[in-house]
């Protein structure tokens, strides 16, 4: 049996379609997880009322209750993070940004190999899992923080909620403060999954970001690292690589030790 925390990884599981759910469901259960497995969305809904999962995957059209709903309702508990797979038969590109703007951590359309779900699985619960056992807050500068179970930017003990990729784009940029982020790895971190639609919306997610940051009041900057990355720096009026501290850069050399290092605690 798969743990975590010295639990068991509990997975729950929403599909409709007989031979589908047969079949993943042999999957998860040769890989030793905990299945909490449903056919209806209406039966998920009252399983998430009374208990909870480590993970979540979810078909869009169930019976009852469809994924979206099941997915506003996961998202509604901000005490608590579960990230969610949705496997669809939907594979328009506006299903896809649809499903993950409201808050899908990953996107598969049906059918799909094993190893990929399953590999797909292995790193959403290494990303979540710290957040999921004990929840994590990131200090970052003076009086501001970065509530991850919660999603929020902390301003002088005021909570701004942002949106699910947005606060994990800046999460993961404050993670290396004032060092130059490859725009690759913020993609495999943040989305965690290769699709075209990442390159093409992962600049709006970052201009989503420096609105929100703007409208938190943080003079906390967001650079474009012109063909590299991104650079989060607290201070933008500090000159970090001799070449000023707004605009696009043409290289990350001298990005490091600039702003204070966060600290993840518990």
């Amino acid at each position: 049996m798969k743990s975590l925390a010295g639990k068991p990884v509990r997975i729950l599981f929403v599909e409709d379609d007989v031979a589908h759910h047969a079949l993943i469901h042999s999957w998860l259960k040769s890989e030793g997880y905990h299945i909490d497995a449903f056919h209806s969305g209406l039966d998920a809904q009252q399983f998430l009322s009374e208990q909870w999962a480590d993970l979540a995957i979810l078909d869009w059209d169930l019976p009852g209750v469809s994924g979206d709903k099941l997915l506003q309702k996961i998202r509604s508990r901000s005490q608590s993070i579960m990230p969610v797979i949705f496997q669809t038969v939907h594979s328009a590109e506006s299903d896809i940004v649809r499903i993950l703007d409201a808050g899908a951590d990953d996107y598969l359309v049906k059918p799909y190999d094993r190893q990929v779900l399953l590999a797909r699985m292995r790193a959403l619960l290494r990303r979540f899992a710290p957040m999921n056992v004990q929840g994590r807050k990131m200090f970052v500068d003076g009086e501001c923080a970065l509530d991850q179970p919660a999603r929020s930017l902390v301003v002088a003990g005021v909570a701004h909620k942002l949106g699910t990729k947005e606060f994990d784009i800046l999460w993961h940029l404050a993670r290396h403060t004032g060092a130059v982020v490859l725009r690759q790895d913020l993609m495999s971190v943040v989305w965690g999954w290769d699709a075209a639609v990442q390159s093409r919306s992962v600049d709006m997610y970052v201009s989503r970001l420096r609105a929100s940051l703007k409208a938190a009041g943080v003079g906390w900057t967001v650079q474009s690292v012109y063909a590299t990355g991104y650079r989060l720096t607290l201070k933008p009026d500090v000159d970090q690589s001799g070449a000023g501290a707004s605009g696009a850069d043409a290289s990350g050399a001298g990005a490091s030790g600039a702003g204070a290092s966060p600290e993840g605690a518990a």
